[in-house]
């Protein structure tokens, strides 16, 4: 026969079982997210960490307007998920382009006024997530990490990590104004590790996975967004 203290310890591990098994993880968005496919996508690596439930929708190369095809793809699984995670918006503003307008032609001015004219589209996505799921489901917007240190590695760096903060502010004001969360940690997640560091956890800006993060990178991004998760 069971005492109390072991039958209560018993009744806990159950109830914390299947509240883990009830929580999904749907992912949208673009490359950032679906991470080039398979189980190394941060939504996956959270999933796994969080001993959750996560499915990935995101495509890379997606736009804004890609994002509704994305959740009639999702179907039913968005009437069982309890968080929703995404990038969006980089496409739209051509990330690799308007790094190459900084470095090469040092226009940062223009490619800034860009960046900040995605906000009412941004809030106009946002919703459209946020009407396709439960009001009870978490919707977070993930912003672009900061893979561009503010060194000399490359021409008008300093400017060009100015974009990507820049392009994660936008994020986040387009958040607050939906009515959704922003995870703030990502954006500082590759501190340290930034691209052309002794140890990157983002390619560079040529070759395979350019402007991207890498394998590493990846996974902690995914580490970042399940323990922020697993708090809130």
């Amino acid at each position: 026969m069971l005492t109390p203290f072991f039958a209560c310890f018993i009744l806990n591990l159950i109830v914390v079982s299947q509240q883990q098994s009830n929580n999904l993880i749907l992912g949208f968005g673009d490359s950032y997210t679906s991470g080039g496919g398979g189980s190394g996508s941060y939504p996956i690596v959270a999933g796994k960490l969080l001993n959750w439930q996560a499915k990935n929708f995101a495509v890379g190369g997606s736009k804004m307007n890609n994002i509704p095809a994305q959740l009639a793809k999702a179907g039913a699984a968005l009437n069982n998920a309890t968080h929703i995670v995404f990038t969006t918006g980089g496409n739209d503003l051509g990330v690799a382009n308007s790094l190459q307008a900084i470095i090469i032609n040092n226009n940062y001015p223009a490619v800034a006024d860009k960046t900040i004219s995605l906000k009412p589209q941004l809030v106009s996505t946002y919703k459209l997530i946020k009407a396709s799921v439960r009001p009870s489901t978490k919707i977070y917007a993930v912003p672009y990490v900061d893979f561009i240190s503010r060194g000399n590695k490359i021409p008008n760096e300093y400017d060009a990590h100015r974009l990507m903060d820049l392009l994660s502010d936008t994020v986040k004001a387009a958040a607050e104004e939906a009515g959704i969360g922003f995870i703030e940690a990502v954006k500082t997640a590759f501190a340290g590790h930034e691209m052309y560091s002794a140890d990157p956890y983002s390619a560079g800006l040529t070759g395979s996975g350019a402007a991207h993060p890498n394998a590493k990178g990846y996974s902690k991004i995914g580490e970042v967004v399940a323990d922020y998760i697993k708090k809130n």
